[in-house]
């Protein structure tokens, strides 16, 4: 699996809604163009304010990503390998883990 030589895609998670905006996060990830099963995906995650998240782990394709100032990776094969894993959720120490979803803006 390739992505276009020309073309970079970038997929958008943000979390579900929650009552406090301070648990509230959103994740970034981008294919760059002509990735294959070699490539590193970079993984933005911020929080409230589109504050970058320190630390925490975001599972994501039947992954535990570490996150540290505000970012994370996947491997291209892992993300094929764990495509139809469907938890993902951000954990972050002293706060409750909170779940995302895939969006298409």
């Amino acid at each position: 699996m390739k992505t276009p030589p020309d073309k970079t895609i970038s997929f958008t998670i943000i979390s579900h809604r929650t009552q406090r905006p301070e648990l509230r996060w959103m994740a970034y990830i981008t294919f760059p163009a002509g990735s294959d099963e070699t490539t590193v995906l970079p993984i933005e995650v911020t929080g409230d304010r589109d504050i970058p998240v320190a630390s925490g782990t975001l599972e994501f394709a039947g992954q535990m990503l570490a996150v540290k100032d505000g970012m994370a990776s996947l491997r291209y094969a892992d993300f094929v390998k764990g495509v139809h894993s469907v938890p993902i959720w951000l954990h972050r120490d002293g706060m409750d883990p909170v779940p995302g979803g895939l969006t298409f803006a």
